[in-house]
């Protein structure tokens, strides 16, 4: 799974390089979401399993939570939620369900990044375009390094993912805190292809 490319199978999270200087800038990757777990329990419904479920793709489970009440919006870890660990793993019809249910595309978690950043450093084109659809903001900022969903896709070499976010209008002027945009990221972690794709539409 496209996990372990950033974050153990437990609770581990990736730091960002928040120190690191310019020529360290190739091995600068996004933290991507950590395994969620909310300890605590509503009446009807345990949250530990809904959010694992949404992380794991088990969309029976999420039907049931929702058909026993359980608040689509609710908050776990790190203020996460079931919307954004379902978009980082590419459940799209999760992602659907919930949507549908009212979850809010624009929620962001502590470290302000909402479910499209999540969705977007992933090969997960269609679970991006279901949230796109559903007017999430492709611009948000996060409080880390300023890093945006375009950002988080051009670093991944999601070719796909950008090329549907700019169609959508993303802004290719956004720079992290160093200074940086989409562009640099997509050429520091060897996505030449998306590189010059961004370049073109630039």
């Amino acid at each position: 799974m496209r996990i372990q490319s950033f974050i153990c199978a437990t609770l581990i999270t990736v730091l960002f390089f928040s120190g690191c200087n310019p020529s360290a800038k190739r091995d600068k990757q996004p933290e991507k979401a950590s395994k969620i777990h909310e300890k605590s329990e509503t009446k009807t419904f345990n949250m530990d399993q809904f959010f694992e479920s949404a992380l794991e793709g088990n969309i029976g489970v999420i039907r049931d939570a929702v058909r026993n009440g359980v608040d689509v919006n609710s908050l776990g870890e790190g203020n996460r939620t079931a919307l954004m660990l379902a978009a980082y793993n590419g459940h799209q019809d999760i992602v659907r369900l919930l949507i549908e249910r009212n979850a809010n595309v624009d929620l962001v978690d502590e470290s302000n990044r909402n479910a499209l950043m999540f969705a977007s450093s992933g090969p997960f084109n269609s679970t991006v375009i279901e949230l796109l659809n559903a007017n999430a903001d492709m611009d948000v900022v996060d409080n880390v390094e300023h890093w945006t969903a375009l950002m988080f896709a051009a670093s991944e070499g999601q070719m796909e993912v950008v090329q549907t976010l700019i169609a959508k209008g993303a802004d290719l002027s956004l720079e992290d805190i160093d200074g940086e945009s989409a562009y640099d990221f997509a050429l520091a972690n060897n996505h030449p292809e998306v590189a010059a794709f961004i370049k073109s539409k630039m």
